[in-house]
């Protein structure tokens, strides 16, 4: 079984599919890793917060086409080096001003982070979270949106255990 995802759309809430992913990996998730999975801010800043150490974007793929950037790229812990999460990113260059492009090309900021600076006005929607048996990692896929068209898909995999977040949080 690769991976087990509950939809965060209609009338549910998104605390109410993190409940039912719970039912279906029949295991409570921690604290930490809720907010994170819940996220809509800039997920790099969340990790600063909790393990008090600002991490890292490795971007280890970026591949370009007329309209669309596809984008792999790891968040590491500073410290440790610790792969933390694992993002795959489908950005549409044509609803983006091309300073954003410039600075996705750059390879050098993680994808909120460079929006949150530019100031441009958007809107993060989270539309699955699940569990990866494979990577054992829970994970989410969700859209971020200006004027309300979607420029830019990602999907986000929790490489960090429930565990290892909180023992990092406590040594740290």
């Amino acid at each position: 079984m690769p991976s087990l995802r509950v939809n965060v759309a209609g009338n549910r809430r998104l605390a109410e599919s993190i409940h039912a992913l719970e039912d279906k990996i029949d295991r409570k998730i921690s604290l930490l890793s809720k907010i994170l999975l819940s996220d809509t801010g800039v997920l790099e800043d969340k990790l600063h917060i909790i393990l008090d150490t600002a991490p890292s974007i490795q971007v280890i793929e970026q591949t370009y086409s007329k309209q669309l950037i596809f984008r792999r790229s790891y968040v590491i812990d500073s410290i440790s080096k610790r792969k933390l999460v694992y993002a795959q990113s489908k950005i549409h260059v044509d609803c983006l001003p091309m300073a954003i492009i410039a600075q996705i090309r750059n390879k050098k900021a993680g994808l909120g982070r460079i929006l949150i600076d530019s100031r441009l006005e958007i809107h993060k929607e989270i539309i699955t979270i699940g569990y990866d048996y494979r990577k054992r990692g829970l994970f989410r896929s969700y859209n971020i949106y200006n004027k309300k068209r979607a420029v830019i898909e990602v999907r986000e995999v929790l490489l960090i255990t429930d565990n290892e977040l909180c023992n990092m949080t406590i040594s740290g």
